[in-house]
């Protein structure tokens, strides 16, 4: 009598305890959350979960102040990129209007992003890098090309070959590695205006 009093208790434990270790595995897997220890209750521990307010926050490289690449191509203008779709290409980030202008720029990348790299076009002609307005762009021979000003668009394609050959040259000079971009984290509020205001 005294062994099937022990075999019931020792199975009430195990039941009881595999209740618990499973509601703490629960806990673990929905970091970050700590448990906190509230009371005892016939031997058995409590816990509560609670935020810990901790985030890993990344630091991206945001290229086009966050407008769809691939929009330019499509629509023929500037088209804000939402938060949520985004691609990172040469250890910069862009953002998408729609998923299918994410599928096309992951297929190939080289053929949407902006030369050299985001800068002014007619300002790298004449050996500067100066920061482009991602609204002022130039299409030319399937190549996106984006300005500083409608000014500065218009002498660009004024001439457009020959200030695109000494664009490239200068290019050369800075490096292809070197990007307009600005930094970001992702844990701030959309940097380039409302989502819900979307061009």
């Amino acid at each position: 009598m005294n062994n099937l009093i022990d075999t019931l208790a020792a199975t009430t434990l195990a039941v009881v305890v595999s209740g618990a270790v499973s509601n703490i595995a629960v806990a673990s897997e929905k970091a970050p959350l700590n448990p906190i220890q509230l009371g005892r209750t016939g031997g058995l521990i409590v816990f509560a979960e609670k935020e810990t307010g901790t985030q890993h926050s990344a630091q991206i490289n945001v290229m086009l102040r966050g407008y769809d690449p691939v929009a330019y191509f499509k629509h023929g203008k500037g088209v804000r990129g939402k938060r949520s779709i985004w691609s990172t290409y040469n250890g910069v980030t862009y953002f998408f209007a729609s998923k299918a202008d994410k599928t096309e720029f992951d297929q190939n990348p080289k053929k949407f992003e902006p030369q050299y790299g985001g800068f002014c076009a007619y300002n790298m002609a004449n050996g500067k890098k100066v920061n482009s307005d991602p609204n002022v762009f130039f299409i030319h021979q399937g190549k996106l090309y984006v300005c500083s000003s409608a000014v500065i668009k218009s002498q660009l394609r004024n001439d457009p070959e020959t200030n695109i050959s000494r664009a490239d040259n200068n290019w050369l000079k800075f490096g292809p590695d070197t990007y307009n971009s600005e930094e970001h984290s992702f844990d701030e509020p959309w940097p380039f205006g409302s989502e819900s205001t979307q061009q």
